[in-house]
């Protein structure tokens, strides 16, 4: 059977109050700076999915034995180049969470991995379009983050699923939608 290739992206989300004070730090970077504000979340894998494999994955996450998974936050970063991780919580690649990771990754025919992370602050103005930042202005941004949500770990339970906005476009950040898994 040929696979029917959509965008979309697995996610982990975390406890509710974690949640609730990162959603709080995103949303005054994007006000103080122009960008969109966003749900936390570490992304599973992604951004393009067979569709057919979501029944799968669905099941594989709701009868796992590894959720919730308990994480190690090893630091805050900043990068030029990938306007979804500007500023983000590094995140230890515990066996646990790989295995999870490539588990879905191989259920949904998902891309390859990238680093587990979850970030704190998007290059992406309010026009849908990437921004450059200067990599001293992103190391400020990640040095006030670094103060501001000062954990050292986080439980990933919530699988949750992420399409995104208009054609296809994950710059249009307001219009994602996400669904649990």
């Amino acid at each position: 059977m040929a696979e029917h290739r959509i965008h979309a992206s697995i996610w982990l989300r975390l406890e509710p109050a974690p949640e609730g004070h990162l959603r709080a730090v995103i949303k005054r970077l994007a006000d103080r700076h122009g960008t969109h504000d966003f749900l936390p979340h570490l992304t599973v894998c992604g951004s393009t999915l067979d569709v057919t494999a979501l029944p799968e994955a669905s099941l594989y996450a709701r009868q796992s034995d590894l959720l919730p998974l308990r994480v190690r936050a090893t630091g805050i970063a900043s990068a030029v180049g990938n306007p979804f991780q500007a500023v983000f919580i590094e995140i230890a690649n515990s066996s646990e969470l790989l295995r999870f990771r490539e588990d879905m990754r191989r259920i949904t025919s998902a891309d390859r991995l990238s680093a587990p992370h979850v970030s704190l602050f998007y290059a992406v103005g309010r026009r849908h379009t990437a921004i450059t930042f200067e990599a001293r202005d992103l190391e400020e941004i990640a040095r006030a983050c670094r103060a501001e949500v000062g954990t050292s770990g986080y439980v990933l339970e919530r699988p949750a699923i992420a399409y995104p906005g208009a054609g296809g476009q994950w710059l249009r950040v307001p219009e994602w939608r996400v669904e649990d898994l």
